[in-house]
């Protein structure tokens, strides 16, 4: 099956924030090793770069202070 566009787009964005909201809640966790909390906070990083790049500066905030509870 091949996507059009707009429905990769979509998909991306959408697995992005699913992304985003799991790491929002491991960075709540105790048990999670460090070494796994920072390589999260990596990839938070860098799809907080291309969300506000493709327009969705919104998500901004909220991405950068998951990052910081990760490196909590």
């Amino acid at each position: 099956m091949k996507l059009s566009d707009d429905d990769r787009d979509r998909l991306a964005l959408h697995t992005a924030f699913a992304i985003h909201q799991i790491a929002r809640w491991i960075a709540t966790r105790d048990d999670v090793p460090k070494d796994i909390r920072d390589r999260l906070r990596g990839h938070i990083s860098a799809l907080e770069g291309v969300m506000v790049t493709s327009g969705h500066d919104w998500i901004r905030d909220e991405m950068e202070a998951t990052e910081q509870a990760l490196h909590a």
